[in-house]
């Protein structure tokens, strides 16, 4: 026969901050960030340049999509 395990449990506590805490960190984070100067100038990427093409004055086209219903036997 096994002998039955004898468990002890422990609690300690733990420090954590509070969300204001938090908060407060992340926000003098970001201050510090925005304010110190990139050491290499940055280069605009390939998504700024592109120029959003209107599509307001073309026509509507049928969708590939099919409606709902049984399929054909085709």
């Amino acid at each position: 026969m096994r002998r039955q395990r004898t468990w002890r449990v422990r609690r300690t506590g733990v420090a954590m901050a509070t969300g204001q805490q938090r908060w407060d960190r992340a926000y003098q984070l970001l201050l510090r960030w925005a304010t110190t100067s990139p050491s290499v100038p940055a280069e605009p990427s390939a998504l700024s340049i592109l120029r959003e093409v209107p599509h307001a004055d073309r026509d509507l086209q049928p969708c590939l999509d099919q409606p709902s219903g049984r399929a054909s036997d085709d």
